[in-house]
């Protein structure tokens, strides 16, 4: 008989870069808002930013929105993206049973060191996706 047991090493890292550490952080840090009376966010959509050689596009996934509950601001160089999603009134009525999916409001604000041409702004909402061409002055 052996008295010896199996060990597993767990080598999984919770954030195996700062890179992806830094990610968390900033999604954590960016529903705060400068205006402290504020009411408490809902929700946080996942949003995307890259840049080309001749614009920064932004790629927010928001399913279950209507084009009319966004909000697109760019102020100098700062682009904020805030909504609502409500809860419809079917699942009140239809016995749920569970109800996993986020609602109420939310806001994103991001800020691009070099700079955006608000006159030029072309967004497109297509498929639960919201696509922003932000072209640099």
């Amino acid at each position: 008989m052996s008295l010896l047991v199996p060990i597993r090493r767990n080598t999984r890292i919770a954030w195996p870069t700062f890179g992806e550490l830094e990610q968390q952080l900033d999604r954590m840090l960016s529903n705060t808002t400068e205006n402290p009376e504020q009411a408490p966010l809902g929700w946080s959509p996942a949003i995307d930013i890259h840049e080309t050689e001749d614009a920064y596009i932004l790629e927010a996934d928001l399913p279950g929105m209507r084009k009319e509950d966004i909000d697109l601001k760019v102020v100098e160089d700062r682009v904020t993206l805030s909504g609502s999603r409500q809860r419809s009134a079917e699942h009140n009525e239809k016995g749920y049973r569970r109800y996993e999916r986020t609602e109420g409001r939310f806001e994103r604000s991001f800020r691009l060191r070099g700079g955006i041409d608000g006159g030029k702004v072309d967004a497109h909402f297509e498929h639960g996706v919201l696509t922003v061409k932000l072209p640099k002055p």
